[in-house]
């Protein structure tokens, strides 16, 4: 009876510790604290932050976004006019943006490699990050930044 009792904590307590990486990374990117301005928001594109990765050993950054078209399909820019600060007021820019197909109401995800490095213990969160997708102007304030080790692929 107590292998039993002991074989359940252990299956219970593994459940909970992957599912609690999950939960938290849910409620960080549902925090309040976190400020996005779309003026589109509806009408012509509907844009979401899913996150912004950092890779602990490159020290880089991945910003996450999904947006909607709400018009016809075509080809959206998106990138363009890009500027990001972080907490110690360095400037991240220098992409020019990119082309991806948008379909109306199809979600489609993106990412941005948000350029230069930063210090991970350091740098928590990013103070703002604005960007272009086409005519509408994404400004976002107070991202935090989840860092982790990010595996690379053996080729």
């Amino acid at each position: 009876m107590k292998k039993l009792f002991l074989l359940f904590g252990l299956a219970l307590t593994m459940l909970l510790t992957t599912s609690c990486g999950t939960i938290y990374q849910k409620i960080k990117y549902s925090n309040k604290s976190i400020e996005i301005s779309n003026p589109c928001q509806g009408e012509e594109m509907d844009f979401k932050l899913i996150s912004l990765i950092g890779d602990k050993e490159e020290q880089t950054m991945v910003l996450n976004c999904r947006l909607i078209n709400r018009g016809v399909n075509k080809d959206v820019r998106v990138g363009g006019n890009f500027v990001a600060y972080d907490t110690e007021g360095v400037g991240h820019n220098g992409i020019s943006g990119f082309n991806i197909t948008a379909k109306t109401d199809k979600k489609v995800d993106f990412h941005i490699n948000i350029p230069g490095k930063v210090v991970p213990r350091k740098v928590k969160k990013m103070a703002a990050i604005t960007f272009d997708i086409d005519d509408c102007h994404i400004e976002m304030k107070n991202v935090p930044i989840m860092w982790k080790k990010i595996e690379k692929e053996n080729k």
